[in-house]
């Protein structure tokens, strides 16, 4: 049975945005992990850069109900 893709997305198109984030959802978990192959050199090094960010600045990081306690007072 072929699909007409084109037909799909217009009908994609007309869900709301809630039942399109769980389509693509679906989807995004539906594809193997290898599809996306390995990291790239640049991907790599950004990684790495981030890793070390972290790693040096620890004690400027927030926990989660640190945030959720900063965000209700703002509101």
């Amino acid at each position: 049975m072929a699909v007409d893709v084109a037909r799909t997305i217009d009908e994609l198109r007309a869900l709301s945005v809630d039942d399109r984030l769980k389509v693509v959802e679906a989807v995004w978990d539906s594809l193997p992990e290898a599809v996306a192959g390995p990291a790239s050199p640049e991907q790599r090094a950004e990684l790495n850069r981030r890793l070390d960010a972290y790693e040096a600045n620890r004690q400027d990081l927030f926990t989660w109900d640190q945030v959720l306690e900063r965000l209700r007072g703002r509101l």
